[in-house]
């Protein structure tokens, strides 16, 4: 693991950003989802290691599947949260 980069830059890393955005294998840029939360907020994960399908909630809210990826269905997979605010 690069300590200099954040764990969904690389093809290995699956994150949902708190600024409504997907990202997976890219520093810089991915898809519009779920809804922004800053400083509050329940996020919840779940990962269907059958379906290869990460999904997320916010405040019990279900925001639908994120990603799907044949990688999900392998292990081992390390789950993390990075908090900036």
């Amino acid at each position: 693991m690069n300590y200099n980069t954040a764990f969904c830059d690389t093809k290995q890393g699956w994150a949902f950003y708190g600024l409504g955005q997907l990202r997976h294998g890219n520093n810089a840029a991915g898809n519009q989802y779920g809804k922004r939360f800053k400083k509050k907020g329940v996020l919840g994960c779940l990962l269907d290691m059958n379906k290869g399908t990460l999904s997320f909630s916010l405040n019990g809210e279900f925001m639908g599947v994120a990603f799907t990826d044949q990688n999900l269905k392998k292990g081992p997979l390390y789950p993390a949260v990075a908090l900036l605010h």
